[in-house]
């Protein structure tokens, strides 16, 4: 899938004990989400409108969450980390249903902000190396029986 290859570096899947984590993640130089911005650019977008069918046919339940960078500044008082990191969680859930992921399958979609580290092990963020600056995670439970009604 040439769409998943231009964002290859910047997508991580992990097998957990709950079904499958997919992060779409700020790589050095390369961004899934502009600076502030609550749609994907166009290459992330490509790359969630391709994974779209492949979802669909897992028939599993996904939850999406929605992160931003720690010490960002944000202009606006009533719009902050919260409401910037639940519109990207939503923004991705609108790209994949407009591409075929039916809205049974989706469990839930949440802003994390900036509440958690990419590595568990890391104490301070940086949007550089080991931070979900600008990401959504999808989490598919696949591997627990867990089919939509």
């Amino acid at each position: 899938m040439p769409e998943l290859t231009t964002v290859a570096d910047n997508l991580i899947v992990e097998e957990t004990p709950e079904g499958l984590d997919i992060v779409i993640a700020d790589q050095k130089g390369s961004r899934m989400f502009p600076e502030g911005g609550k749609y994907p650019v166009e290459k992330a977008r490509a790359a969630i409108a391709a994974m779209a069918p492949i979802l669909s046919q897992l028939g599993s339940r996904i939850s999406i969450s929605g992160h931003t960078a720690a010490g960002s500044l944000y202009l606006n008082d009533r719009y902050g980390p919260w409401e910037l990191s639940s519109d990207r969680a939503n923004s991705v859930r609108a790209i994949l249903g407009e591409f075929g992921l039916p809205a049974r399958q989706i469990q839930g979609v949440i802003g994390r902000a900036d509440s958690e580290p990419f590595l568990p092990t890391t104490p301070i963020w940086r949007p550089t190396s080991a931070s979900k600056s600008q990401c959504c995670t999808m989490s598919p439970r696949c591997l627990q029986n867990s089919t939509p009604n």
